[in-house]
């Protein structure tokens, strides 16, 4: 009896572990917009470095002058290190040209693509 609840126990855990994984992959459908790649240039004014994802702060101006504060989403800190980028690689003041996946029904967000990164001086 007391291996059948284990057992249950270990199922009912890996069921609920995987259906947070499968959240957190549909967030991203839900929220960006794959096939629609956008490039935006901006100041970097705030960086949050840290899980469950790495997102980046930068007021871009748009076509009217007027500045607007976009959300850049990355991956989780393991894939971003493993990508060889570091708190540093992006700071505060740095002023950026990046590409990505642009954010569902016309919200500042960016799903960004790591390779697009061009630093301006």
């Amino acid at each position: 009896m007391l291996n059948r609840m284990r057992l249950l126990l270990i199922l009912i855990t890996g069921l609920v572990l995987a259906v947070h994984v499968a959240q957190a992959h549909h967030a991203i459908a839900a929220n960006y917009d794959i096939s629609n790649i956008g490039t935006i240039e901006g100041v970097v004014v705030e960086v949050f470095w840290a899980n469950p994802h790495v997102h980046y702060y930068i007021e871009v101006m748009n076509d009217s002058g007027e500045t607007e504060l976009w959300d850049i989403e990355t991956s989780n800190l393991i894939s971003m290190m493993r990508s060889n980028w570091t708190r540093e690689t992006i700071e505060v003041g740095d002023y950026i040209r990046i590409s990505g996946s642009l954010g569902r029904d016309k919200i500042r967000r960016m799903l960004l693509d790591l390779e697009s990164l061009e630093i301006i001086e």
